[in-house]
């Protein structure tokens, strides 16, 4: 049983990551114009940002759960992996180009994930 509470605590992590694809998936087939009222509807129209409202919304009970089985700065620090993962899925599947001050932004931020696990 203790075990399980890393991949519930990883699950969220790939959950997050997940639910912004597909929002960001989903977002493409929304026109941003007109009234506040049509831009709800065709949320609600959409599979793909239903199923990444759904897919957040899990992520966000499976946190709750990690909140009261960890400490709250280590659940903070090993979600930040989110950002690498991320970079990852906006490369391979929205095809944007990262610049270099990313990346390093993005090892900044796996060497304090490292140090801080290790302190």
């Amino acid at each position: 049983m203790n075990s399980i509470k890393y991949w519930l605590l990883l699950a969220n992590i790939v959950m997050t990551v997940a639910g912004s694809t597909l929002l960001k998936l989903g977002s493409k087939s929304i026109k941003f114009d007109g009234a506040m009222v049509g831009i709800l509807l065709s949320y609600l129209g959409s599979p793909v940002i239903l199923a990444g409202f759904a897919t957040y919304a899990l992520a966000a009970f499976l946190w709750v759960y990690c909140l009261s089985v960890f400490e709250l700065s280590f659940v903070t620090f090993v979600t930040s992996v989110q950002y690498v993962l991320l970079l990852i899925v906006a490369i391979f599947i929205f095809q944007e180009q990262i610049s270099m001050m990313k990346w390093a932004g993005c090892a900044f931020i796996m060497v304090g994930v490292i140090f801080w696990l290790r302190g």
